[in-house]
């Protein structure tokens, strides 16, 4: 009994080139350029940005978690 097998093509990984653009002006991870940061929190961020930003998003969360219980709750009572 031959038996036919089916071949599958295997993904071969391709070395990465790796360019560095001098004419970009990114200083690194570190700088303020790349528009990095979590929360809008960057390296070297003063203290007050660093309270605001956090202060603002804890507030939409609350807001977006109040606004989805009321919606469930308003579903509730017509269901």
């Amino acid at each position: 009994m031959v038996e036919k097998k089916v071949i599958l093509p295997v993904l071969q990984n391709e070395k990465k080139v790796t360019v560095n653009h001098s004419n970009t002006g990114c200083g690194g991870c570190s700088s303020k350029s790349c528009k990095g940061g979590g929360l809008g929190i960057y390296p070297g961020s003063e203290k007050e940005v660093v309270f605001r930003n956090v202060f603002l998003y804890t507030i939409m969360g609350l807001i977006i978690f109040i606004t989805t219980y009321l919606i469930v709750r308003l579903l509730n009572l017509f269901i």
